[in-house]
C-alpha cells in the first residue's frame, strides 16, 4: 500500500504519518525499484492503534513503549485512566470558580481573592495528588508483574524447567528467549525481562502434587524513573502489605483480636496499678494528718504555755504546713479616766485571743465575719492597734465597728502546777471586723481577736517572755511521719503519758495518723503485688508478639520462599513480614486502648502510655520470630511443600 492508500484507510494525514515516522513509531518498507514507501498490514495495525490511543491523549513517549513491547497496552491504559481522571479534576475546579465568579453580583471581582484561593487549592492538592497517582501506578504494576501457570509433567532441572517456559509463551504466542537458566531462570517475553520460580502444590481436587510455575517482571527502568528511590520501595511495602492482609483475612482478623484483648488485659492492669498510686499520692489530701500539741496527759489542748523553742522547730520542719497558733490574753473594760496600772478594774472580764487563721476561733468563723470598710484578713494581720469582736460582745457593751476600745490587760502564769495572772500595759484598738457568734456560743475561743503579730509585740512591750495558748497544725508529707516525730523529739515534743501529774506546759503531741496509716499500708501492699506482676506481664506480651506471628505464619512458607527466588531480598520479605504483623497488632491495640477508655478503667494517658508499651514488646517478640522464620531454605520450601 502506499501513502494515499494508507491516508484513506486510516484517516490520518501524510504529515501525521511522516511524524510517526520521524518519532520511531513506524518504519515502512520501501519499494526498491523507486524508494517509494510500501506500507504493509503490519503497518496499517500500527497506525490505526497509534490513532486510538492518540485520540485518548496518551503521549507519544508512552505509544512508543506500547509498540515496542515494554509497556503492556493494559498498563498503559491504566496510566491514561488516571491521567484523565486527575485532568476532570482539574477541569471541574475550573468549572467552579467560573460558576462563583458568575454569581458575583459585581462586574468587578476581587482578582487577587480568586487567585489565592486557586493557588492555594493546587498547592494542597498536588501533593496529596502526586502520592495517590503514584501509589496507584504503583499497585497497577504490582498486579500485572506476576503471572503463573501449572505444568503437566514434574520440573526437576534446569532443561525441564526452559521446556515448560518455551511450552508456555509458545501456546500464548509471546516471543520467549532464555537470558540465563537455571533454578531461578532469568528470559524475556517480547522483549520483557522476567524471572521465574517453582513450587509444589497439592491440587485440591485430585490431592496430588503439581508443579506451578511463578513468573515475575523486572522493574523496568524507564519505569522506575518516573517515581524514584524510597518512594517506589515505600510504596511497593505498602501495596504488599495490604494485599497480604486481604488474602489472610482470618489470619489478620484473628492477629488483631488477640492484640486487642492483650491490650484490655493490659488497659485494666495498668489502669488497677496507675488508679492505686495515684491513691496513694493523693491520700495526704484525703486523709490529712493533724496534730495537735497537748499537756502531759493529754487533758488539755489550749490554755497551755508553748515555749519558742517548739515553736521554731514546727515553723522551720519542711513536713508542716496549715499552722494554727493562739496566744490568750484577758481583757477588761476600764473606768472613765482609768489608765494606769493600779485602778481597779472591772468585773467584766473578756476572753483576747492572738490567732493566725480564724478557724481557730471556732469553726467556719469566716463566713459570718463582716468586715470594716477598706479591711480584709492580709491587712489585718500585718496592722497593731485593731480587734475583731464577736457580735454578743459588742451587743453587751453598745459597741459596732470603727468605735475604739479601751481595756486592761493580763496574761496567765504558770506558779508550780498552778495558774495566776500578771498585769499588763493596757490596751487601745479599733474594732475593723465583727464576728457574728450567736450561734457558736460557748464553743467561740474569744470574744475579741487580735492579730498574733500584735499579742507577740504586747509580750515584748511587756518585756515578757512570750508562750502560745495552743497548737496545731497538718502534716504536708505523711510518708515522712518518723522523720518529723524525730525532729519533733529535739524541743521536748513527746507522746501523751495518761495519769502524769497535771500541769500546763505544751509538751506532748498527738498525732491523728492511725487512718492514714492503714489506709497507706493497704494500698503500699497492692502496689507491690501490682508491680511485682509487672515482669511477667510485660513478658508475657513478648512472647505473645513471638508466638502469634509464629503460628500464623507457618502456612506463608512457600509464599515467603517465593518471594525469595523471585529476587525479593531478605531483609525487605522481613520488613514486610514485620510491617503487616505490627500494622495489625497496632490497630488491634488501638481498639484496645478505645475500649480501655470508653469503659473509663483507665485515663487516655494510661491508655496511650499501654498501647506504646504494648507495641514495643510485641515488637521485640515479632521481630525475633519473623527473623526466625527467614532463616529457613528456600529450596527445600519451593520442593517440598
Amino acid at each position: 500500500m502506499n501513502t494515499k492508500q494508507i491516508e484513506e484507510l486510516t484517516g490520518i494525514t501524510r504529515q501525521n504519518i511522516r511524524y510517526y515516522e520521524r518519532q520511531g513509531l513506524l518504519e515502512p518498507a520501501r519499494d526498491t525499484g523507486n524508494a517509494y514507501r510500501d506500507y504493509s498490514e503490519e503497518d496499517l495495525r500500527r497506525l490505526k492503534l497509534i490513532k486510538m490511543l492518540r485520540m485518548l491523549d496518551m503521549p507519544i513517549k508512552e505509544i512508543g513503549q506500547v509498540l515496542d513491547g515494554t509497556l503492556p497496552l493494559k498498563e498503559a491504559a491504566a496510566r491514561q485512566q488516571e491521567a484523565l481522571l486527575q485532568q476532570q479534576k482539574q477541569i471541574q475546579a475550573a468549572v467552579e470558580v467560573c460558576t462563583n465568579i458568575r454569581k458575583e453580583k459585581s462586574e468587578v471581582i476581587d482578582v487577587d481573592s480568586y487567585l489565592d484561593r486557586m493557588e492555594n487549592m493546587a498547592k494542597s492538592g498536588s501533593v496529596f495528588a502526586r502520592i495517590v497517582d503514584d501509589y496507584k501506578q504503583v499497585a497497577e504494576e504490582e498486579r500485572q508483574r506476576k503471572f503463573s501457570f501449572y505444568t503437566e509433567h514434574p520440573v526437576n532441572t534446569a532443561g525441564m524447567f526452559e521446556e515448560e517456559l518455551r511450552k508456555w509463551a509458545k501456546g500464548e504466542q509471546r516471543k520467549f528467549r532464555m537470558v540465563r537458566p537455571g533454578k531461578y531462570p532469568e528470559f524475556t517475553l517480547d522483549g520483557v525481562s522476567y524471572t521465574a520460580a517453582r513450587t509444589v502444590e497439592q491440587d485440591q481436587e485430585t490431592k496430588e502434587p503439581r508443579t506451578r510455575i511463578i513468573c515475575s517482571r523486572k522493574d523496568d527502568e524507564k519505569v522506575k524513573k518516573e517515581i524514584r528511590g524510597n518512594r517506589r520501595a515505600l510504596l511497593q511495602g505498602i501495596y504488599s502489605v495490604g494485599t497480604n492482609i486481604r488474602l489472610h483475612r482470618f489470619k489478620s482478623v484473628l492477629n488483631g483480636a488477640i492484640s486487642m484483648m492483650t491490650v484490655v488485659v493490659l488497659v485494666f492492669y495498668l489502669g488497677n496499678l496507675v488508679s492505686a498510686r495515684g491513691q496513694f499520692d493523693a491520700l495526704p489530701e484525703a486523709i490529712p494528718v493533724r496534730a495537735t500539741v497537748l499537756n502531759a496527759e493529754g487533758s488539755l489542748n489550749s490554755g497551755l504555755f508553748i515555749r519558742q523553742q517548739v515553736l521554731d522547730t514546727v515553723y522551720a520542719s519542711p513536713y508542716i504546713w496549715k499552722i494554727r497558733e493562739t496566744a490568750e490574753l484577758i481583757g477588761h473594760t476600764q473606768k472613765d479616766g482609768g489608765s494606769g496600772a493600779g485602778d481597779t478594774l472591772q468585773t467584766d472580764e473578756f476572753r483576747i485571743l492572738g490567732v493566725n487563721d480564724l478557724e481557730s476561733v471556732f469553726e467556719g468563723c469566716e463566713k459570718d465575719l463582716t468586715w470594716a470598710k477598706g479591711w480584709d484578713w492580709d491587712r489585718f494581720q500585718e496592722s497593731t492597734g485593731v480587734c475583731i469582736a464577736g457580735t454578743t460582745f459588742l451587743q453587751g457593751r453598745d459597741l459596732e465597728p470603727g468605735d475604739r476600745l479601751d481595756c486592761a490587760l493580763e496574761h496567765y502564769i504558770q506558779v508550780y502546777s498552778s495558774l495566776e495572772r500578771e498585769k499588763l500595759k493596757p490596751l487601745e484598738m479599733e474594732i475593723v471586723g465583727v464576728i457574728d457568734d450567736r450561734e457558736a456560743g460557748e464553743s467561740a475561743a474569744a470574744e475579741v481577736v487580735l492579730p498574733l503579730e500584735a499579742v507577740r509585740q504586747i509580750y515584748e512591750e511587756n518585756d515578757k517572755v512570750y508562750f502560745a495558748s495552743s497548737l496545731r497544725f497538718t502534716v504536708k508529707e505523711p510518708m515522712k511521719l518518723n522523720e518529723l516525730k524525730q525532729d519533733l523529739k529535739e524541743p521536748g515534743l513527746t507522746s501523751v503519758v495518761p495519769g502524769s501529774s497535771k500541769n500546763y506546759a505544751g509538751c506532748a503531741l498527738r498525732m491523728e495518723d492511725d487512718v492514714f496509716i492503714q489506709a497507706a499500708l493497704g494500698l503500699e501492699k497492692s502496689i507491690s503485688l501490682l508491680e511485682g506482676f509487672l515482669p511477667f506481664v510485660l513478658l508475657i506480651v513478648g512472647l505473645s508478639g513471638y508466638i502469634v506471628p509464629h503460628l500464623l505464619l507457618q502456612s506463608r512458607k512457600g509464599e515467603y520462599a517465593i518471594m525469595r527466588a523471585l529476587g525479593t531480598g531478605r531483609k525487605r520479605c522481613t520488613r514486610i513480614f514485620f510491617a503487616e504483623h505490627m500494622l495489625l497488632a497496632a490497630a488491634g491495640g488501638a481498639a484496645g486502648t478505645v475500649l480501655g477508655a470508653v469503659f473509663g478503667t483507665a485515663d487516655i494517658l494510661t491508655v496511650c502510655m499501654v498501647w506504646i508499651l504494648f507495641l514495643c514488646c510485641y515488637a521485640l517478640g515479632a521481630a525475633v520470630a519473623i527473623w526466625m522464620f527467614g532463616r529457613m531454605s528456600i529450596a527445600a520450601v519451593l520442593t517440598h511443600q
